[in-house]
């Protein structure tokens, strides 16, 4: 398969593609650490969401060695 170049343009849309890739992963983040922010009249405990999390681990895990 032969490399194709690309023009001025089709390289200024995959830049701005990956522009907005990286703002909408930036966002997610961002949203998701607000949970925990200290500012946040409504955060999140973070040790019961990391325990709930580990139980769901476990869970996940067992089933998984039930299936094998």
């Amino acid at each position: 398969m032969e490399n194709l170049e690309l023009n001025e343009e089709q390289k200024l849309d995959q830049k701005k593609s990956n522009l907005i890739a990286d703002l909408l992963a930036t966002n997610t983040v961002l949203e998701e650490v607000w949970n925990y922010h200290p500012d946040n009249p409504n955060k999140k405990d973070i040790i019961s969401e990391y325990k709930a999390l580990l139980q769901i681990k476990k869970e996940i895990e067992d089933e998984l060695k039930e299936i094998e």
